[in-house]
């Protein structure tokens, strides 16, 4: 597979926000954007995993042999982070810069995700999947894309599958955390009906799986094939400047796909089945005190 990743990353250590691009820890800021993008490369690169066989020889080379693995999930990927002017922590990421694009954007900075969607449209055709990811999340999962297209062809082009995000921690009582938790239906009524389709099931791995629609989508991403890409892009509601759910930043990640697919998550009781790691702890341990 073909794979663009858009990631869009502001920082402005002056700021003060709920958001963890504008607080002043810069070292927890890159050290979450490296891990989020170098777990792209670990998960689902064409270089993410390879076997030591330690006891077979090279002629001048001494003692073991590396053997690519999980070839079957490897993917072509290209990363694109989008800033605007200097207010970016990229200086501090020079050891793994081959492994991503630095895009400049015009835009506000709370509207970076927006620029994203416009450089994944201008590039429609040229992959098989168009991503966006905010710069602190994780996936962990060599399985996540296998996931996510196993769902298309289940349930078709007009559903999306969004992972849960959650937070971890080894010293607080609850070492994870879910963090985008129901809410009102209304909360999001006039975008997406959840009542249509509320519920779809399948079978993984000999076990039912079931699936549901969230009056709360978000989850800071979202993953679409080169036919939703096609036509969300085409639809009169891309790029309509709409920031009305919740906030600039969480519409540039939901609100469009809310508006154009059924979004689906998988039900709680298999929560982990599809789930992406929030690498600022804004809940667990900080918000919620759990100790």
């Amino acid at each position: 597979m073909r794979i663009l990743v858009t990631i869009p990353h502001f920082h402005n250590a002056r700021g003060t926000g709920v958001y963890g691009s504008t607080g002043p820890d810069t070292t927890r800021r890159s050290a979450a954007l490296a891990r989020c993008i170098t777990g792209l490369h670990q998960a689902i690169g064409p270089k993410q995993a390879f076997l030591y066989c330690l006891h077979e020889q090279i002629p001048g080379k001494g003692n073991g042999r590396l053997m690519k693995v999980n070839s079957c999930s490897a993917s072509l990927l290209d990363v694109a982070v989008c800033t605007v002017g200097d207010s970016h922590l990229l200086a501090q990421l020079a050891p793994i810069a081959s492994l991503f694009h630095h895009q400049p954007v015009q835009a506000e900075p709370m509207k970076i995700g927006f620029a994203c969607q416009q450089i994944l449209q201008a590039h429609l055709g040229k992959y098989d999947l168009y991503c966006y990811l905010e710069d602190d999340l994780l996936i962990s999962d060599p399985q996540f894309l296998q996931k996510l297209l196993w769902f298309n062809s289940q349930f078709g082009d007009e559903t999306t599958l969004l992972p849960h995000r959650y937070e971890i921690s080894p010293t607080e009582p609850l070492h994870k955390l879910y963090i985008d938790g129901p809410v009102r239906p209304d909360f999001t009524a006039k975008w997406q009906d959840v009542s249509d389709r509320t519920v779809v099931e399948s079978e993984v791995l000999g076990s039912p799986l079931t699936f549901e629609r969230w009056a709360n989508p978000h989850s800071g991403c979202f993953f679409l094939n080169a036919r939703q890409m096609e036509k969300w892009s085409s639809s009169p509601t891309f790029q309509d400047g709409d920031c009305s759910f919740a906030g600039p930043l969480e519409s540039a990640a939901s609100l469009g796909i809310m508006k154009t697919f059924r979004i689906y998550k998988p039900s709680m009781s298999h929560a982990g089945f599809f789930e992406i790691q929030h690498l600022h702890n804004r809940y667990l341990g900080e918000a919620l005190k759990t100790s």
